[in-house]
């Protein structure tokens, strides 16, 4: 029977443990079309309503990289928070966001992404500022994810994967111009009510600043 435990933090998040594998493939069906974010190591199953700075945070740094990589013409993929899942490890999760660039063009059915089969996705962004997502990084690591990128509310790090562990990086292997020092001063003006503004000014300093490959 599993166990249920209710963490108090800013988020609302319940872990159970001892949940068998076809539990949760059950609850990933039962909350397919709900705002839900699901983790799962080895029998112990974090469930997470996300809240709305969360969100925010999620969908700014999106911008963020649509823009760095149409104004650099580099192919990308972005699949959100997709599930991903590995019975073999005993792991998964749905990170919130993630995109596949050097690997696109090795995935079979983007309808189904499955990893017995394709690729993980190169790059998943995760949003530490309601809760801490460094349990989550040993479910990355087992789904050979090659770098995270976490975002505090203040620090954006970037980790790659090296061997069968995560470690710090002064820049991206993903999108290698991201501008990582830069882009948490973008994110603290999430406050400013227009979107379309916001992104307005991120791709005027990035053209103003970043040179496009094959320039000069």
């Amino acid at each position: 029977m599993a166990i249920a435990e209710y963490v108090q933090n800013q988020d609302r998040r319940l872990v159970l443990r001892d949940v068998p594998w076809g539990d949760y493939e059950r609850l990933l069906g039962l909350f397919a079309d709900r705002p839900l974010r699901l983790t799962y190591d080895r029998g112990t199953l974090e469930i997470m309503a996300p809240l709305s700075i969360h969100e925010r945070y999620k969908m700014l740094i999106g911008r963020m990289i649509d823009v760095m990589t149409l104004e650099w013409g580099l192919r990308v993929v972005a699949v959100g928070s997709a599930t991903f899942r590995r019975e073999e490890a005993g792991r998964g999760l749905e990170p919130d966001q993630c995109y596949y660039l050097s690997n696109a063009g090795k995935v079979a059915d983007w309808s189904r992404i499955d990893l017995d089969v394709d690729p993980p996705p190169d790059l998943a962004v995760e949003i530490d500022v309601t809760s801490d997502s460094t349990l989550r990084m040993n479910v990355y690591a087992a789904l050979k994810v090659p770098e995270v990128w976490r975002f505090d509310g203040e620090r954006l790090d970037v980790f790659l994967l090296v061997d069968d562990a995560y470690r710090p990086a002064v820049a991206s292997l993903a999108i290698p111009l991201a501008p990582i020092a830069e882009l948490p001063r973008f994110l603290s003006r999430h406050t400013i009510g227009d979107d379309t503004a916001w992104t307005i000014e991120f791709r005027r300093w990035v053209r103003e600043n970043i040179p496009t490959p094959g320039e000069g």
